[in-house]
C-alpha cells in the first residue's frame, strides 16, 4: 500500500471521529444540565483478535473509541474506530452508521472500512438485530458484505456473512459473568466455512469509573486464517485465547 493511501484512510477515520466530536459539542451547548453524549474507549490486549470466525492480529494491545449521538424518533448516528498494534502489521478498523430504536429491539446498519498495514483496505456492509427475548437472553442476528476479507486478501469476491450471537449474563453484585457463543457460515472463498466461537467473560467496576474485564474465547472453524497462514480444522481444532482490558466513558 503506497504512503499516499495510507495517510488518505486514516485522515478520512480521524475526520470521522472529529464530526462525532463537533456534533456531540453542539448537542451537548443545548443541554447543559444533562450529560448527552459521550466517548466509549477501550484499551486492551488480544491474544488473538476474532471477527466473523477468522483469527487476525495476534499477541496485539488495541485502543479502540465508539460513540452514539442524536435520538430522532429512535434514530441515532454510531461511529467508532479501532487501532490493533499486530508486531507484524498494524490494523486500523472504522465505522459509521446508524441504530435505529424499535419496541423490540435495535437495528444497526454500518459501514466499516478495515485496512491492514501490507494489503489493500477492504470495505464492509453490516446489518445487525439486537433483541433480548424474552428478558432471559440477548440475541444478535447480523449479516455483512465484505469486498474481500479484512484478515486475508486472497480474494477479489465478496464474503457474506450471517451471524447469529446469544449471551446471558449473570450478576453477582461484585462482578458480572457473560456467557455466549456466535455461529456463522462465510460465503464467497473459494471453500465456504462455518464457524462456532463460544466465550466467557469477567466484568468488574474499579473505582465507580471504569470496567476491567478478562475474556476466554474457543473457536472452531472449517478453515481459520491466522496471519495470511491457512489451518485445517483437523490441524487447529479448537483454538483457545485470551484479551484483557480497560473500558471507560469521558
Amino acid at each position: 500500500m503506497t504512503m499516499n493511501k495510507k495517510y488518505i484512510i486514516i485522515g478520512a477515520l480521524v475526520a470521522i471521529v472529529a464530526f462525532f466530536t463537533m456534533c456531540g459539542k453542539a448537542e451537548a451547548q443545548e443541554v447543559k444540565q444533562e450529560k448527552t453524549w459521550s466517548v466509549n474507549t477501550e484499551v486492551g490486549y488480544y491474544e488473538s483478535r476474532i471477527s466473523g470466525g477468522l483469527v487476525g492480529a495476534e499477541d496485539a494491545p488495541y485502543v479502540k473509541a465508539s460513540t452514539k449521538i442524536g435520538d430522532f424518533y429512535g434514530l441515532s448516528l454510531v461511529g467508532g474506530i479501532e487501532y490493533v498494534d499486530d508486531p507484524d502489521a498494524y490494523e486500523l478498523h472504522g465505522s459509521i452508521g446508524t441504530v435505529l430504536d424499535t419496541p423490540i429491539g435495535d437495528i444497526d446498519t454500518r459501514l466499516v472500512a478495515h485496512n491492514k498495514r501490507g494489503s489493500d483496505a477492504t470495505f464492509e456492509l453490516v446489518g445487525a438485530y439486537i433483541v433480548n427475548l424474552f428478558s432471559f437472553v440477548d440475541t444478535e442476528l447480523s449479516l455483512s458484505v465484505e469486498n474481500g476479507s479484512e484478515a486475508v486478501d486472497t480474494t477479489l469476491d465478496p464474503i457474506y456473512t450471517p451471524a447469529v450471537v446469544v449471551s446471558k449474563t449473570f450478576n453477582t453484585g461484585t462482578f458480572d459473568l457473560i456467557l455466549g457463543g456466535e455461529y456463522g457460515q462465510s460465503f464467497g472463498y473459494d471453500e465456504d466455512y462455518e464457524y462456532i466461537h463460544g466465550f466467557a467473560r469477567l466484568e468488574t467496576i474499579v473505582n465507580d469509573a471504569a470496567k476491567l474485564f478478562i475474556q476466554g474465547n474457543w473457536i472452531n472453524s472449517d478453515v481459520v486464517f491466522a496471519d495470511g497462514i491457512t489451518y485445517a480444522d483437523a490441524q487447529l481444532d479448537w483454538d483457545q485465547s485470551v484479551n484483557v482490558g480497560l473500558a471507560f466513558s469521558f
